[in-house]
């Protein structure tokens, strides 16, 4: 069960001037505090592609439009970087890139070694639920490090409840380490979610002793945490009820094989719970391949 310490030393901000990207700068400050930790700010100027002869007469123009902007875009980035180091002494970089928005902060997080990506997200329904357009799903997908998203919904700075489902799959437990450092960084209590799918006597035996495990190991590490058992099919919903319930600040999930059922193949319980939790959701993508997992956190 041993495992690399979580460290949080660079914190990605993608920032696009928007109110959810402004809630999540102000989580980068107060983590930055905690963890002391450094901030980068990176604005992505997003291009299109243009294949008619007509468009490609007009390529000239367009790229001084977008030398403009991406010079205007760091002189906005440098403002803010200036004005949060001068409040909270913390070192702030800055980066403004023209291309895909989810590329681009795939690539700078990489390039950067981000421990951590902070992004607001304006959330999904109905029909755009199940399109692959979205950049915060994207980046969720593909990060090297764990995302934390937040709507606007998420006024609240600081995670003093956490909310960590535990369901059946293979990697499932692999987020509890990561659930463990937040919960010492920010002094929290861990919620464990047991959310069982099946109500069989030997899948609900085997099962229950997985979730007393979680709670124990978490308990070695001297972090409070509560454990509450759910039965149904929808883990999603389960975690968001309970979330809802307890008034939490923080959801920690994986997020490829937590696979909610009802979404044809093409989303998974963790899209369904950045699209609609009101509270942050930290999405942690799993270290190896879950075929390959037998146990372990």
């Amino acid at each position: 069960m041993a495992s690399q310490k979580f460290q949080i030393k660079d914190i990605l901000i993608p920032y696009d001037f928007s109110e959810t990207a402004a809630l999540a700068l102000e989580h980068a400050v107060f983590m930055a505090k905690l963890c002391k930790a450094k901030i980068s700010l990176l604005h992505v100027i997003e291009t299109y592609s243009f294949t008619s002869a007509i468009s490609n007469a007009f390529s000239k123009s367009q790229s001084e439009f977008e030398s403009k902007i991406e010079e205007t875009t760091k002189e906005k980035l440098k403002s803010i970087s200036e004005g949060i180091h001068k409040k909270s002494a913390i070192q702030v970089n800055f980066f403004a890139e023209v291309g895909s928005i989810y590329k681009q902060i795939i690539k700078v997080a990489n390039e950067i070694h981000a421990n951590m990506i902070i992004m607001g997200t304006h959330g999904a329904s109905g029909v755009s639920e199940f399109l692959l357009g979205s950049n915060a799903y994207k980046v969720v997908s593909g990060s090297p490090c764990p995302v934390i998203t937040v709507q606007a919904h998420a006024k609240k700075v600081g995670f003093k409840d956490i909310v960590l489902p535990i369901d059946d799959s293979a990697v499932s437990r692999q987020k509890v380490t990561y659930a463990i450092e937040m919960a010492k960084f920010y002094n929290s209590t861990i919620h464990i979610a047991g959310l069982r799918t099946s109500k069989s006597a030997d899948f609900v035996r085997k099962f229950e002793i997985k979730v007393r495990q979680v709670e124990d190991y978490i308990s070695e590490h001297n972090v409070i945490c509560t454990r509450k058992m759910f039965d149904g099919d929808d883990i999603s919903k389960m975690a968001l009820k309970y979330a809802d319930e307890i008034n939490a600040d923080l959801i920690i999930i994986m997020t490829e094989q937590e696979a909610s059922p009802g979404f044809l193949g093409i989303g998974s319980a963790a899209q369904t719970l950045v699209n609609h939790s009101k509270v942050p959701v930290m999405s942690i993508r799993p270290r190896i391949d879950a075929s390959k997992v037998t146990t372990g956190y």
